[in-house]
């Protein structure tokens, strides 16, 4: 647990009235939050690592290793697979590919246009790579018995020899998708590390593939003006340990034990103040810093203002944003022509929703990844009623962390965002909407 014990004065209620009278009488005052001396603008707390709770969920898919593949210079050889199991697969995943592909590229086992083909957008994260040989791959080998049992065993201590491994047996489904720990190493701060995750996996042999995902989160405790936070992270999806990315927070207090939940670099709430909230890559670290303009900057986790912006409708109106819908649900659309899911949404689901609910109190507003002139078709040939906004290479599309498309988010009359992600999907929608705007 992180003592920090940030306190305010123990003042009493009057003279807090006190403070509240004079704060806000103050000539020239602004918005901004005026933060009491004995709370820090900044800190850090450290975490622990713990395995998590496993459910049925997998989104990694891994392709048995082939030779002839180019990636294949990647991997380290395996070794010490028993002799008593034929019809071998070998299956390798790489903790930070990044890393994988810049020590393959020094080492002289790929080409530089093979490196920058394989990293592409991420070539300029090789910076933070070594071209040391860091050993960052989870390695599982599957076999058959000579009676035609199944087997796995997979590469605990990261040496890459499966000879002093345990064999485990493979069902059609591994009991309650069983972890494994093993180790790996990183390279951070200058220094290759080692460290452990935990691992599991589930096997299909039609097509001869595995279901995989990593198994653990970080957790930690800390008291902020005398009220203590519980946190906790973990990957949305199970694909990675790298808690920069699509990693979820969750924080409670012991006052309101209501959960807070935002993604890295977003804020958290903590007392009447918000601090922008970073980890370190490995979860270990985690940096607070105290935003005062949070609620003007906005973000894109719920309960928070949505980020503001001015773009220009495909009709040519200037749209300035939430500014100009006060007083209006909007629900946030983005999407791209090229996006399958995204077109049978407009035309299965979105069409029908804005006849249902257009008017004084309800919006829509498009944001298209794509040139003006497609977004032009698209309306016309789908009788789309609604604003849209061409927004190919916008900067809205990064402030707004779209990864994927579609992405929905549901602002209210107020400007807040209050709904988002799949609790939004077509399924769901009508009845969201219709239950605010019931209110």
């Amino acid at each position: 647990m992180n003592i920090l014990n940030f306190k305010r004065p123990n003042n009493n209620k009057m003279g807090r009235i006190y403070f509240l009278l004079i704060w806000f009488l103050l000539p020239g005052c602004t918005h901004k939050r005026i933060i009491p001396p004995e709370l820090p603008k900044n800190f850090e707390i450290q975490t622990t690592k713990i395995k998590s709770a496993i459910d049925s969920s997998f989104h990694l898919i891994i392709s048995p290793l082939n030779s002839k593949n180019l990636r294949a210079a990647l991997y380290p050889k395996i070794t010490g697979i028993p002799d008593s199991l034929d019809h071998i697969s070998k299956f390798i995943a790489t903790i930070d590919y990044v890393q994988s592909v810049f020590q393959a590229y020094k080492g002289g086992l790929i080409s530089g246009n093979d490196c920058q083909n394989f990293l592409r957008n991420n070539i300029k994260d090789t910076i933070l790579c070594t071209s040391s040989y860091v050993k960052t791959f989870v390695i599982i080998a599957t076999g058959t018995s000579k009676t035609g049992n199944k087997y796995y065993l997979f590469d605990s201590n990261n040496d890459f020899d499966l000879s002093d491994e345990q064999v485990f047996s493979l069902n059609e489904r591994i009991p309650k998708y069983q972890p494994h720990k093993i180790l790996y190493e990183k390279y951070v701060n200058g220094k290759i590390q080692s460290d452990s995750t935990w691992i599991a996996f589930n096997y299909s042999n039609k097509p001869d593939y595995i279901l995989f995902k990593f198994c653990e989160q970080i957790k930690t405790s800390f008291n902020f003006d005398s009220i203590q936070y519980n946190l906790t992270a973990y990957s949305k999806y199970g694909t990675r340990i790298n808690y920069t990315e699509e990693t979820i927070f969750e924080i409670s207090d012991s006052i309101n034990k209501s959960k807070q939940i935002f993604e890295n670099n977003q804020y958290a709430h903590l007392s009447d103040l918000y601090y922008l909230v970073n980890s370190s890559a490995d979860g270990r670290t985690l940096t607070f810093e105290l935003d005062t303009n949070a609620l003007k900057k906005g973000s894109t986790q719920v309960n928070m203002p949505a980020i503001p912006f001015t773009a220009v409708t495909v009709k040519g109106d200037t749209v300035n944003f939430p500014e100009d819908f006060k007083g209006k649900f909007v629900l946030l659309d983005f999407w791209s022509t090229g996006c399958p899911h995204c077109i049978v949404d407009i035309q299965t689901c979105y069409r029908d929703l804005y006849k249902k609910f257009s008017g004084p109190r309800f919006e829509i507003l498009g944001i298209a990844d794509d040139p003006k002139n497609k977004v032009e078709k698209f309306i016309s040939q789908n009788m789309i009623k609604w604003p849209m906004i061409p927004a190919q290479s916008s900067p809205i599309l990064e402030s707004y962390r779209v990864p994927a498309y579609p992405a929905l988010f549901l602002v209210n009359p107020d400007g807040i965002i209050i709904s988002k992600g799949q609790e939004l999907n077509k399924e769901k929608i009508n009845d969201v909407i219709g239950n605010y705007l019931n209110q």
